[in-house]
């Protein structure tokens, strides 16, 4: 690392992250109910790397992964919140944290009624701040699926250049963005 970098700190505990419409807290077993009708939901897990579920038990078991990776320092997950309404609709965060190269990958889910009004953007663009400022990340990748467009758009807005995935002579079906600190970070 340069010498003028921040050195990482990993929070305590998940702070919460306000925005104009959101509150981003840590998720509570309490959350339960609204993980399953999230990731039960299989058009929300369609172009996530996620297993839909179908069961309460399964729910309370998602939440016990997030605090286990989070405990790991592998794994930051904010429950997304309308501050109008103090109800889980999705939750966003920073996963596979490479604290020696200063790099983590974006991820994040939203429940389809909430969908095209720019929530998903608005949330990952304070953690995306969170990480740059706080966490002294270097690099924010994302991993998309072809055919999610929508979160291409996400990606783009947030300023997010796309690299490709080529491998062995040709494209794959991946495509793959990324954030460097540098670049004007979270709009």
């Amino acid at each position: 690392m340069d010498g003028g970098a921040l050195q990482p700190v990993w929070p305590s505990s998940i702070p919460d992250l306000v925005t104009e419409r959101l509150r981003l807290r840590a998720p509570l077993p309490g959350d339960a109910a609204a993980i399953l009708a999230l990731i039960g939901d299989p058009e929300v897990t369609r172009y996530i790397n996620v297993v839909t579920i179908a069961t309460l038990g399964e729910a309370h078991a998602v939440l016990e992964r997030l605090d286990q990776r989070y405990a790991a320092r592998d794994m930051i997950r904010w429950a997304i919140e309308l501050v109008e309404h103090n109800e889980m609709i999705g939750t966003v965060g920073l996963l596979r944290f490479d604290f020696e190269h200063r790099h983590a990958e974006l991820g994040y889910d939203l429940a389809r009624r909430w969908w095209g009004r720019g929530i998903t953007t608005e949330a990952a663009g304070a953690v995306i701040r969170y990480g740059f400022s706080v966490l002294g990340l270097h690099r924010i990748e994302a991993g998309v699926l072809p055919e999610n467009d929508a979160s291409v758009r996400v990606l783009q807005k947030l300023g997010f250049l796309e690299e490709g995935a080529y491998a062995k002579g040709r494209f794959h079906t991946f495509r793959w963005f990324s954030l460097l600190a540098t670049a004007g970070s979270g709009r």
